[in-house]
């Protein structure tokens, strides 16, 4: 599936913000969750592996707790979801257009529904590669 890149606000204060490229992928491979990498503009790719009902769920309503957290919001006149990344003492709130982000989410809806998850995991796969891992360590 196509990833989604976005050029999103990376809020510092109310009054300050700076842009920030973003890029959504997902794949029928791991299907309960999106990898985000964000561009900073200095350089190199931070990747963040997220829930992609936790993401839908943050365009509709407040959503998460812990180190992610999503709301819709109007910003200007337009629909945005807010984004908010903690970890390691350090935080990062981020403002995403809500359109072209459900869009792409409805679309990741019609490759794998809701609900049907479980039944494109490679259970054997997984099984395998826990029993591999527990045997090389030492």
């Amino acid at each position: 599936m196509r990833p989604l890149r976005l050029r999103v606000d990376r809020i510092l204060c109310p009054s300050s913000r700076t842009p920030l490229e973003v890029e959504f992928h997902y794949t029928e491979a791991d299907p309960l969750v999106v990898l985000m990498e964000l561009h900073p503009p200095e350089g190199g790719v931070v990747p963040w592996t997220l829930s992609r009902d936790l993401l839908f769920d943050g365009t509709e309503e407040p959503s998460g707790m812990g180190d992610v957290r999503l709301w819709p919001s109007l910003a200007r006149g337009r629909r945005v979801v807010h984004m908010r990344l903690e970890g390691h003492d350090r935080s990062c709130l981020l403002q995403i257009d809500r359109g072209q982000l459900e869009k792409w989410l409805l679309e990741t809806f019609d490759r794998v529904h809701p609900g049907t998850e479980f039944s494109w995991m490679d259970w054997d796969a997984g099984v395998a590669a826990l029993v591999e891992g527990k045997r090389n360590q030492p």
